[in-house]
Formats: C-alpha cells, sequence, structure tokens
C-alpha cells in the first residue's frame, strides 16, 4: 500500500480516514482537526466519505469534551463510534458533501 492510499479504522467498513503520511496527528487520523469552535473529520461510506463539521458545543454538551488544543479530537476519539453512526444516519446515501459544504452536527443532533 502507497503512503497516498487512504486506510479505514481497524475492523470498520465505514469510519474515519486515516493515512500513514497523518499518523500522529490527533491519534493517526487524518482529517481530525479542532477548529476551536468545531471539529472537523471525514467518515467513509460506500462510495466515499463524508466531511462534517461538530461544533463545540455539540461536542462539549454529549461527548466531554473539555478546553484546550486537543479537546475536542480526544472527545472524537473517545466517542467516535457513536458520532460516525450519527453521521451516517442523518446523511442518506447520494447526497453530495464537500470539504466547502459539509455535513454539519449541532446538539440538537444527539437529542
Amino acid at each position: 500500500m502507497t503512503e497516498q492510499q487512504n486506510l479505514l479504522t481497524p475492523g470498520a467498513a465505514e469510519g474515519v480516514e486515516k493515512s500513514p503520511a497523518d499518523l500522529g496527528r490527533a491519534g493517526g487520523f487524518a482529517n481530525l482537526e479542532d477548529k476551536g469552535g468545531w471539529l472537523t473529520f471525514r467518515v467513509t461510506r460506500a462510495g466515499g466519505s463524508i466531511p462534517v463539521r461538530a461544533t463545540r458545543e455539540a461536542m462539549e454538551d454529549h461527548f466531554g469534551a473539555g478546553p484546550g488544543e486537543k479537546g475536542l479530537a480526544e472527545a472524537y476519539l473517545q466517542h467516535s463510534e457513536a458520532i460516525n453512526a450519527k453521521v451516517l444516519e442523518l446523511a442518506p446515501a447520494g447526497d453530495v458533501y464537500s470539504t466547502e459544504n459539509p455535513l454539519k452536527l449541532g446538539t440538537g443532533d444527539f437529542e
């Protein structure tokens, strides 16, 4: 496998993309970035991936994200299964999302 190929999380058919080039950042997950007011990441599904933007409020209210530079990413890593499941539930097949138009997750999406 080359450096350019994406890998899925171990044992997952759908999950967060990993790339060997990004190992070491946010626990080895590519595209997982804490932007302060929100967290961006990608969730894979058959035929591609879904770019996601989760608000800090949602991550704090539902997943115990703490303050600081790594708070959102750490909360995501601890609760990725539930978060990814919600993304797949809210993004029916055929919906098109892009980096410029990601799926947005707010606190109401987890209630």
